[in-house]
Order: structure tokens, then sequence, then C-alpha cells
């Protein structure tokens, strides 16, 4: 069984060497960091949403003046 490594500022240290504030710190930068890229899935997610929701708005708007400028002209 390999034991597990982590590299820090270049330098490798084996999660075994670690005491027990520092493996508390690295399971919270793990945490952290998998938070974060939920977060941006996240983010990325209401983007999209909102970009959905401004361009239904924007059709309907320009559909409603197309209807206006038709009934102008009869």
């Amino acid at each position: 069984m390999t034991e597990e490594k982590i590299t820090v500022e270049g330098k490798e240290h084996d999660v075994s060497d670690l005491d027990d504030k520092e493996i508390y710190v690295l399971k919270q930068v793990k945490l952290l960091r998998q938070r974060i890229e939920d977060a941006r899935i996240n983010l990325d997610q209401l983007v999209m949403a909102e970009r959905a929701f401004a361009n239904t708005l924007v059709s309907s708007l320009q559909k409603g003046e197309t209807n206006e400028e038709s009934k102008t002209k009869d």
C-alpha cells in the first residue's frame, strides 16, 4: 500500500508524518477546495439560467414591439 503524499510549496510530504493539527488543516483545505469547485458549478448554472431568462424577456419584448407596429399600420 502506498502512503498518501501531498506537495506543499514544491516539497513532498507523507500524510502519515503530519501531526493532528496539520491533518485537520489539510482536511479543511480539501473540503474548501471542493466547496469552491461546487460554487463555480453553481455559479455557471446561475449565469446560464439568467441568460436564458434575459433572452426570453428580450424575445418577448421584441414580439410585443412587432405586434404594436403592425397595429399602428392598420
